[in-house]
């Protein structure tokens, strides 16, 4: 594990954030100004990150592991779904279709493969090794799991004798587990980045074509 502090993460993820806004921002003035949908697709998502990241770093001081958690399991969507674009036959439309409403994992891939959780997950595990890893184990605090239960269970012995703790008497999170989770977050948002930069280059490639 890093010797980085949470202040640290924290500091490196308002970073990323800012090169979020910049990104996007230089997305949308790209082409002349030019609006396309993927540029909607993409500030919605980078709004969507900003707030998450406002969020996740409030419950990490808070000490609120169990919300923090689905938190980080929300910017991993967010990585997922943008990542989709880069799988279909075209992005335009299908972000015509999500924006419209329509959910991802009722559009097809260039491949015809129905765009569910799964699928995503898998597909980008190619590329990214990590993400089916942070997938389940952050989906296990999104849907009522044993995780939750093991937050709540002091101890247990041969005997069947258990104590429980709620509230403030329940078994606290190890900062290690806190920073793993940041260290996630943290490559979670370089990784959304790096797509966001992707689409900015093939943007900014239009005025040259034409």
């Amino acid at each position: 594990m890093s010797d980085k502090t949470l202040d640290l993460y924290f500091q490196e993820i308002h970073e990323l954030d800012k090169k979020l806004i910049k990104t996007v921002g230089s997305i949308c003035s790209a082409d002349n100004g030019s609006m396309y949908q993927m540029d909607l697709f993409s500030c919605a998502v980078v709004n969507r990150a900003l707030e998450l990241s406002k969020g996740f770093e409030s419950m990490i001081r808070s000490d609120l592991f169990l919300c923090a958690a689905p938190l980080l399991r929300l910017q991993l969507d967010n990585l997922l779904r943008y990542s989709a674009l880069w799988i279909v036959e075209n992005p335009e439309t299908v972000c015509g279709e999500v924006l419209g409403g329509k959910p991802i994992r009722k559009i097809k891939d260039k491949s015809g493969i129905k765009m569910t959780d799964a699928h995503l997950v898998s597909v980008l595990s190619k590329e990214i090794k990590w993400i089916n890893t942070v997938y389940e184990k952050t989906c296990g605090y999104v849907h009522f799991s044993e995780s939750h239960f093991n937050k709540t269970l002091l101890s247990a012995d041969d005997d069947g004798k258990i104590e429980i703790g709620i509230g403030n008497r329940a078994r606290p999170v190890l900062n290690e587990a806190f920073k793993e989770a940041c260290a996630a977050y943290q490559a979670i948002t370089i990784q959304l980045l790096s797509y966001l930069e992707g689409w900015l280059k093939e943007k900014q490639s239009f005025k040259k074509r034409t």
